[in-house]
């Protein structure tokens, strides 16, 4: 007898649902892209605990016949295509037809529709009919998923926690709506109303709804059109950005998407004009012919594929450069000397810092295209042993030297072996993280207050993650209080700290999308910290203050790398040094 089977069809339909209903999230995906197919514009989401026991969707779309009704939990069953032609101009969401049916295989539902003459509801579970009835419905659908994987214990068991499952649908929800200003969409978890944004006319007004008025007036609007592809959307003015790109959303005629092609264009047009690792806030939105991209290459729809990608980069890069120009000569982004505008920083009004006497505001510069002597010679990162020992000199009388700075990013240092290369804004981070770490282990940060407390207007899935760790930050002595809606008030921080340092800092913590999944947030919360106040590359330092900055690393407890993972120093043998220039050793 063989050993091949083929599997009940239970079993097949569960796996098949796996690849396509992965959490709660999964759920509100397609529930919520149907009503959008089915021309709704009101549309509100209704969960309890995270999804994981109820996801309920209700639209005043189109609505389902009584025919329908009884197809629409096939697989494969549609009705945004009807021949393998059509894959080549698909102009919805939606259109390959296994969302009811995988969502079916796994959950209970109860379906309630109606055309706006009869109206239908049916009951399911795990794949089977257990009920039909008729009734009077509003025009629309309502889809209830009650118990997702009740059937697949092993499944269910991976679920996160209901408020990380939450954050993921409150994430995708705002994405969304920006796509569709002209649709109401609502959000309820429990009794907390977390999204609510009536239909409005234009996506300036849904961005307003979004995210608050300070982002509003951070953007430039993007307006470019060449032929029939279109480039709409906005972009954060320079130079300040974000160390991550949590912020850049595209979309590909209204859907939201991950691509490289964009993302490359974007990284390209924006170079030079943001702060050193800083990304700009990006919702930009591509419109072309349906037949010039095919959405059919990802499982979840969440990547296409463009017939003229080389267009799609050139025209992504134009619309940016558009936009950035039109600012620049707007107001100057960097005045030159003799140009309006241009202060001159002086060494001397830098205030001193705390725990390290150095704070520079200055943007970052790169030498491109200089030719470098470059030693055949072997260059190691410093190891634990000999940071170690390094450390011991500063105690025993030390027998190394700073020689200078190079480029303004790194120190020199002499060793009696060799030099030594280190990264200034590592080294800073690193020395101010166990700083930080210390005061917070002898839970004794000060606090001081703003002359007017900071408004800090933040978006629905910021203000999920604010909620979620309002005791930590409070314990590093971020104190605020709720304004209205999503609006909030600093009203102290840390007393070592600059107004704009206390909002980058709490900001960046609250846009981390990988604090959900530690156990404990406080070291990545130290390590922002540290990273938003450390020392800048590109910033001139004295002798003394690199003195001063080489002697603290050399005494912290773990001086080999920052708190990001990043190597601090390189070293470089004075034996290669010497192989390299001929000499002999002496």
């Amino acid at each position: 007898m063989g050993k091949i089977i083929i599997l009940p069809p239970e079993v097949a339909q569960k796996i098949a649902a796996g690849e396509v209903i992965e959490r709660p999230y999964s759920v509100v995906k397609e529930l919520v892209e149907n009503s959008l197919d089915a021309e709704a514009n009101d549309i509100r989401i209704d969960l309890i605990d995270g999804g994981k026991k109820l996801i309920r969707v209700e639209d005043n779309g189109s609505g389902l016949s009584q025919e329908d009704i009884f197809i629409c939990f096939e697989r494969h069953a549609t009705s945004k295509i009807s021949r393998a032609e059509d894959l080549d101009r698909i102009a919805t969401l939606g259109f390959r037809g296994e969302a009811l049916a995988s969502i079916d295989a796994v959950a209970r539902v109860i379906l309630k529709t109606s055309t706006g003459e009869r109206g239908f509801k049916v009951e399911r579970e795990g794949g089977r009919l257990i009920r039909f009835s008729e009734g009077g419905y509003p025009k629309g659908t309502t889809v209830e998923v009650r118990d997702l994987f009740f059937n697949l214990p092993v499944r269910r068991k991976f679920l996160r926690s209901a408020q990380s499952e939450l954050i993921l649908i409150v994430r995708y929800l705002t994405t969304l709506a920006l796509a569709f200003p002209a649709v109401s969409f609502t959000l309820r978890h429990g009794d907390r109303r977390l999204i609510s944004c009536p239909a409005v006319e234009t996506r300036r007004e849904r961005l307003y709804q979004l995210f608050g008025r300070q982002t509003l007036e951070r953007m430039l609007e993007l307006n470019w059109q060449e032929g029939d592809y279109r480039i709409e959307g906005f972009l954060s003015r320079p130079p300040q950005g974000f160390p991550d790109k949590q912020r850049q959303t595209f979309y590909v005629n209204l859907r939201p998407v991950r691509d490289r092609i964009i993302a490359a264009a974007v990284q390209q047009a924006t170079k030079g004009w943001f702060e050193k690792d800083n990304h700009p806030e990006l919702y930009l939105f591509l419109t072309l012919p349906y037949q010039e991209v095919d959405v059919n290459v990802h499982p979840a729809k969440a990547e296409v594929r463009f017939r003229d990608f080389l267009r799609v980069f050139q025209l992504v890069q134009s619309s940016i450069d558009d936009a950035l120009k039109r600012e620049a000569q707007a107001k100057s982004i960097y005045p030159e000397k003799g140009m309006p505008g241009f202060k001159e920083i002086k060494e001397e009004t830098q205030k001193e810092r705390v725990f390290f006497p150095l704070e520079f505001k200055g943007i970052g510069y790169e030498k491109e295209g200089e030719k470098i002597f470059r030693l055949e010679g072997k260059i190691e990162a410093l190891s634990k042993q000999e940071l170690g020992e390094r450390a011991k000199e500063v105690g025993e009388g030390k027998t190394w030297e700073i020689l200078g700075q190079y480029l303004g990013f790194y120190i020199i240092v002499g060793l009696k072996d060799g030099l030594l290369i280190i990264d200034q804004h590592n080294a800073h981070e690193r020395v101010l993280y166990e700083k930080y770490t210390e005061i917070n282990r002898q839970q004794a940060f000060s606090r001081r207050q703003p002359l007017f407390p900071l408004v800090l207007e933040l978006s629905p899935t910021e203000m999920m993650r604010f909620e979620e760790h309002k005791e930590i930050l409070e314990e590093f002595g971020f104190e605020l209080e709720n304004f209205s809606g999503r609006t909030l008030l600093l009203r102290s921080f840390p007393d070592f700290l600059q107004d704009e340092e206390a909002r980058q800092i709490f900001l960046t913590f609250l846009g981390d999308s990988e604090v959900t999944f530690f156990s404990d947030p406080r070291p990545r919360f130290l390590a922002t910290m540290a990273c938003k106040t450390a020392i800048k590359a590109g910033v001139p330092l004295t002798p003394e203050k690199m003195e001063y900055l080489v002697s603290e690393l050399f005494q912290c407890e773990n001086p080999w790398l920052c708190p990001h993972g990043r190597p601090i120093a390189l070293r470089l043998n004075r034996e290669d040094i010497e192989k390299a220039l001929k000499r002999a050793p002496n």
